[in-house]
């Protein structure tokens, strides 16, 4: 599995229990998602989509600077 498909469902599983605290949590915010559910859910999946836009940009970005080959070239201090 390729490290950037680790990050997005690392992304991913973080914002789900983001989300599930917030639901669940006494601030209202379960009333909210009861009556406006379609708004909620266009919300939490426009929210994903965003942050999963900014690590492509954040990944292509360090790529075409050429900072992935440099950080690539650092050894590893925990080996010999």
């Amino acid at each position: 599995m390729r490290p950037v498909f680790k990050i997005i469902i690392i992304y991913e599983l973080f914002f789900f229990i983001f989300w599930n605290i917030l639901y669940f949590s006494s601030s209202d915010i379960e009333n909210w998602f009861e009556t406006k559910i379609l708004s909620a859910i266009y919300i939490i999946l426009s929210t994903m989509a965003l942050g999963i836009s900014l690590v492509y940009v954040v990944y292509i970005s360090a790529k075409l600077t050429g900072m992935l080959d440099k950080i690539k070239t650092i050894k590893d201090p925990r080996k010999n």
